[in-house]
């Protein structure tokens, strides 16, 4: 479904965070002369929690640690609107009151999104930033997928402007950069991942993918700096077979489950790939990762 609206004025160039809604798949820029984001930082830029508790143990002093994993977070937008025209950046010389109400709704329907069926659903939250990576300053772009956990109730600011704070709750804490694939022969490589978070630890969806794809049987990838390892000792009628690292699966390029072939070590993780430098070894044949990187 195509968008109605005319978001495309004053577009920011650089660094701005947009929204897609699931029903149109457009992106709409959050940053504009007519509705905007306060501040550059807040909790769309804090870590995320950490999830799980250490543990109380009878006649020991404080409490035994154990590891945890990265909890869902909420990320708050402050933003405000106002009674600003869409067509020229500046105030509505019409009505400013209907362009504020105008402004205001077409927020409140962008965020609130839902479908018949299974209820509430997840749109994509995405920002765009400056980094270095690999010696080059570059803007980065990455994506998480958010719904609306707030109430986006205006603070009014006389009765054609307003300011609100639009509240997501991301599931998978991560921001996801796009595709990437590297291929590893026998005489080893190494992958560098981009962002703060662990490739592999996170949860598949349109936004994230973590894949091996093997032409040789048997064959052990190894993670040398991660210490994580996985094994493939079935057929490769039908190379190659790749393993879905996220979803646990394994299949060859005809379609056939090839899972009973898979032994792994390290990890719960079939496989991983820390922030920074993986050092990868492969055993025979060829390794084909294709990966999203994972920013907090």
């Amino acid at each position: 479904m195509s968008d109605p609206h005319n978001y495309s004025f004053n577009y920011p160039a650089d660094e701005f965070w947009g929204w897609v809604p699931p029903d149109t798949g457009v992106e709409v820029p959050l940053q504009t002369q007519y509705w905007n984001i306060s501040t550059w930082g807040g909790s769309r830029w804090s870590l995320p929690t950490l999830r799980g508790q250490d543990i109380e143990v009878p006649y020991s002093a404080g409490l035994q640690w154990r590891p945890k994993y990265p909890n869902s977070r909420t990320v708050t937008l402050a933003m405000w609107t106002a009674g600003i025209s869409q067509v020229t950046g500046g105030p509505d010389t019409a009505d400013q009151r209907l362009a504020f109400n105008n402004n205001f709704q077409q927020l409140r329907q962008l965020f609130w999104t839902r479908n018949a069926i299974t209820g509430s659903v997840q749109g994509t939250l995405v920002r765009r930033w400056w980094l270095t990576q690999q010696g080059t300053n570059q803007v980065v772009k990455a994506s998480a997928l958010a719904e609306v956990a707030g109430t986006v109730e205006p603070t009014m600011l006389g009765r054609t402007s307003a300011s609100f704070s639009v509240d997501l709750l991301l599931a998978d804490p991560y921001f996801y950069g796009p595709s990437r694939s590297q291929m590893v022969t026998t005489s080893g490589g190494v992958i560098t991942a981009l962002g703060e978070g662990v490739v592999g630890e996170g949860f598949p969806g349109a936004l994230s993918a973590f894949t091996v794809a093997l032409t040789a049987s048997p064959v052990t990838v190894t993670n040398v700096t991660a210490g994580v390892s996985v094994t493939y000792s079935g057929p490769v009628t039908s190379p190659p077979v790749t393993l879905d690292v996220l979803n646990f699966q394994a299949a060859d390029a005809a379609g056939t489950n090839q899972i009973a072939g898979v032994t792994h070590a390290g990890s719960r993780m079939w496989m991983c790939l820390l922030p920074g430098s993986n050092t990868i070894t492969v055993s025979a044949g060829t390794a084909g990762f294709q990966w999203n990187d994972a920013y907090v």
